[in-house]
This record gives C-alpha cells, sequence and structure tokens, in this order.
C-alpha cells in the first residue's frame, strides 16, 4: 500500500511539473526571440525544487543584471556597514585659519559624494580652522591610481549613465539641465551653477508631441581655455512642460576644480594657488578631517532601484583597492570578485565581467550561475540589505511603472536589464502561496528590447502557480 502511495505521488509530480513545464513553453513560443536567443530559470527555493530552466547554462550578457553580483560581492566583503571616506590633509604652516602650504583632497573611491556633501565638508573644514590658503589644492586619485577609460557601450558619451570611474568625483561627474517653457520660450536652468560653464540655446519650440524627448535634444560640447561652451539645438515639444536631463558635460576634472573653487569662497575661504591632480600616494602630509558616505547598505539600493552605473563601477574598484592595493583596473577588479566569491563555494564558472555595473558587451554570465547566487544570497547573512535593495514591481525604482495591473504587484523584488540587443530581468517572487521563487531571464537578440510583455506574463504565471 505505502509502495502504490508513494507511486501515486511520484505520478502526481510530474503530471504537475509537465503542466508547468507546457504553460510556460506556451509563453515563451509567443514571444518572437530566437530559441537560442534567450535563457530562463524558475526554481521555488522554500520547496528546493527547480520549476523550469532552459539555456541555464549558456552564458548571457546580462546587462544590469550584472549590478546582482557587485552588490551581492561587496555587502559579502566589504560589509554593509562599509563606508567610503574622503580625506582632507594638508602640509605646511598652519596659523589663524591660513594655511601656509598645499591642502590635499584623497578620494577613496566614494561615488555619492554630492555637492550638498561637499559644501558640507568645506564648511565644516573652515570651522575647524582652514579657510585661507597659500598653496595648491592637489586632488590625490592615487586610490584607484589612473584608470584607463573603457570604451562606451554607445555614441552617447555625455549621458549619465556613460561616466568612468573615478577616486574622487563629485555630484557623479554630472550636471542637471532643466528645460521648461515660459512665454512661448524655452528656458534651460542648469544645476550646480559655476562660471566655467556657459549654455548656449538653440532650441526649437514646437506643437509635436514629447515622446522620445530626449532622442530630439542635441547637444554640441566645446571646451576652451577656462569655459566649457554647451549648446542646445533640436527641438523641444510644448507637451514636455518640464523636463530634466543629467548630462556629463564637463570632464570631471574641471567640474571638480569648478565646485571646490565656488563653494572654498562661498564659506568665505580663499586659494592663492593652482588645482593639481596626482595619482601617486604621498606620506608627507597631516590628516585634519575626513568625511564618510552613507553605509553601504543603503547605497546598494541606489544601485540596483535605480541601476546606478557609476556607482556600481567604483563599487567594484573599491572591492579590489580595498583588499589588493593599487594601481588597478576594471577587468582586474571583476577577476578578483570572481576569484573571491569561487573561494567562498559560489558557482560562477561562467562569470565574465568587466566592470561593476554590466555596461558591457563582454559581460556574461549563465542563468544557473545567476540564480545559485540570488539563492545564496537570500540564505545569507545579509540577505534583508540585498532584497531591500531591488525595485518592487509596481512600486518603486526601474519597476515603479511596470507591473501595477498584475496580480505579482508588490510580491516581486527584481533587477531589471537593457542595452541594445538585450533584455534582463531577474530576482524573488513571493507567491501566492508563501513560497519563494529565483527568477531569471536574460535575451541576446535583435528583438529583445521587446521582450517585456513575455517577461511580465512569467512573472505573474511563477506567482500564481
Amino acid at each position: 500500500m505505502r509502495i502504490l502511495f508513494f507511486i501515486c505521488v511520484l505520478w502526481m509530480n510530474s503530471v504537475f511539473a509537465d503542466t508547468d513545464i507546457d504553460a510556460i513553453n506556451k509563453i515563451l513560443n509567443r514571444s518572437e526571440l530566437s530559441k537560442a536567443n534567450y535563457t530562463l530559470y524558475i526554481k521555488n527555493i522554500s520547496k528546493r525544487n527547480k520549476i523550469f530552466s532552459y539555456n541555464e547554462q549558456k552564458a548571457f550578457n546580462p546587462a544590469s543584471l550584472m549590478k546582482l553580483v557587485t552588490t551581492y560581492a561587496g555587502l559579502q566583503i566589504l560589509g554593509p556597514q562599509f563606508q567610503w571616506k574622503t580625506e582632507v590633509l594638508y602640509k605646511g604652516a598652519l596659523k589663524n585659519k591660513h594655511l601656509y602650504g598645499d591642502l590635499t583632497i584623497k578620494g577613496y573611491g566614494d561615488p555619492t559624494l554630492t555637492y550638498a556633501d561637499l559644501s558640507e565638508f568645506i564648511e565644516k573644514v573652515q570651522q575647524k580652522g582652514i579657510q585661507h590658503i597659500h598653496g595648491n589644492i592637489i586632488i590625490d586619485e592615487s586610490f584607484f591610481g589612473e584608470l584607463q577609460n573603457q570604451d562606451l557601450i554607445d555614441d552617447k558619451k555625455y549621458r549619465a549613465y556613460n561616466v568612468n570611474p573615478k577616486s574622487f568625483v563629485v555630484n557623479e561627474n554630472t550636471i542637471n539641465f532643466n528645460f521648461s517653457i515660459d512665454s512661448e520660450k524655452i528656458n534651460i536652468q542648469t544645476f550646480p551653477e559655476f562660471q566655467a560653464l556657459k549654455v548656449i540655446n538653440h532650441l526649437n519650440l514646437t506643437d509635436q508631441d514629447c515622446n522620445s524627448w530626449k532622442d530630439n535634444l542635441g547637444y554640441e560640447i566645446e571646451i576652451k581655455s577656462n569655459v566649457t561652451e554647451i549648446t542646445f539645438n533640436g527641438r523641444f515639444d510644448k507637451a514636455c512642460e518640464s523636463k530634466d536631463i543629467d548630462l556629463s558635460a564637463v570632464t570631471a576634472n574641471r567640474l571638480s576644480k569648478a565646485l571646490f573653487e565656488k563653494l572654498w569662497k562661498i564659506h568665505g575661504g580663499s586659494i592663492e594657488g593652482e588645482f593639481k591632480y596626482i595619482y601617486q600616494n604621498t606620506s608627507d602630509t597631516l590628516k585634519f578631517y575626513e568625511h564618510l558616505s552613507r553605509p553601504l547598505s543603503l547605497v546598494v539600493r541606489d544601485i540596483n532601484k535605480y541601476s546606478q552605473n557609476l556607482i556600481a563601477r567604483n563599487l567594484l574598484l573599491t572591492i579590489l583597492a580595498e583588499n589588493n592595493g593599487n594601481p588597478i583596473t576594471e577587468n582586474e577588479a571583476g577577476r578578483f570578485l570572481k576569484e573571491s566569491l569561487i573561494k567562498e563555494k559560489m558557482k560562477l564558472d561562467s562569470l565574465e565581467m568587466d566592470n561593476g555595473a554590466g555596461l558591457s558587451r563582454n559581460a556574461k554570465v549563465s542563468a544557473e550561475d545567476l540564480g545559485f547566487l540570488l539563492e545564496k544570497a537570500y540564505s545569507g547573512l545579509y540577505m534583508p540589505e540585498f532584497i531591500a535593495s531591488l525595485p518592487n514591481i509596481g512600486i518603486d525604482g526601474t519597476l515603479k511603472n511596470r507591473g501595477k495591473k498584475l496580480s505579482v504587484a508588490k510580491h516581486a523584488y527584481l533587477k531589471t536589464g537593457s542595452i541594445q540587443n538585450v533584455s534582463a530581468i531577474a530576482g524573488y517572487i513571493f507567491d501566492k502561496n508563501n513560497d519563494v521563487k529565483v527568477f531569471v531571464f536574460m535575451a541576446n537578440d535583435p528583438k529583445a528590447n521587446e521582450s517585456y510583455k513575455i517577461q511580465d506574463e512569467l512573472i505573474e504565471w511563477a506567482y500564481l502557480n
């Protein structure tokens, strides 16, 4: 009798499994993707039961899903309490708030240092006793060294997502441009403002629609001796009303110099010397002040919820710099991360990582390996921080406006990834039966960016079944 019961249970599980596979295949067959160009992996980790897998061992370009690997490694290797520091050091004689020597700003890779942060720490430095500098400002970037810029993912080199990593970077090396309409005229406002940036407005106001407004916006940048000129051309539609775009319109060194100089003077200080950038560590300075970033447990939310490329890239470099010295490259940092995780029994043989953001045509990982990482993260010590960093479908981040009418809305935490011919999504689904499922989908196909509907159907199915 027991044997008969056991056989019945096996038969029922097999029927349910076949039914599941048929249902998933029906969804996949509605897509126009080539069968060799996508992968899907679904596992119920509550019951330790793999529900569906296809091409799961084949390595695919994950686009921004690579940030899952970077943030997981950051939490494991650096810890959620980790904070980036920026040091203020000096050399020379200090008397009555006058420094007769050089002031050094040493960056340790903090990618979150905003204009407001810089203003606050300059004010604190001046209050602490250095206000008038009779010497140079030295920007010390020895922590990462002089990095070789990686090839851009596209031809939009001034867009914020293409900013290259640095040891010392302010405002993610971007300027915000706001376009608004007043009395049939297009106004352009910048934040932050500074004298070394000149905006020339050649935009045409039109009565069309606001679709793809960024594609209709043209801009040309010319670097002169003391000023960077940005000329906007193309069209801006009345229907847009007010729009913002962040652009890396000024080189990183020019921007950090301009903002530091402006804020130093606003707070009552003066500088007699020049700005100099060094990439070799110096030991003949005295530490005066230290600024700390928010803890990594919060910063990983910026990376994953809003797909912040620069922060992810700096995090990857920081993982190596904090453990293995410098100078370093992003490729070396990727290899170090992979080796470190494999030593901790992570299954990542398929991983190819040349930056921490997935902003690459060479990045690769298999759905099975990524699914294993997600499963490991769920049972790990830093599970709350990791899951909280992912967009909640229909609620926030890159998924705020997606899946609102689906049953799965609010019940899945998923990271998205998208570059030309690549579309991917992965994370956790808390299904209607209170089970937790790991979900990974990646498409590398000319029609990949049209696969959102299929992705949503698969996610909805995984929630309901």
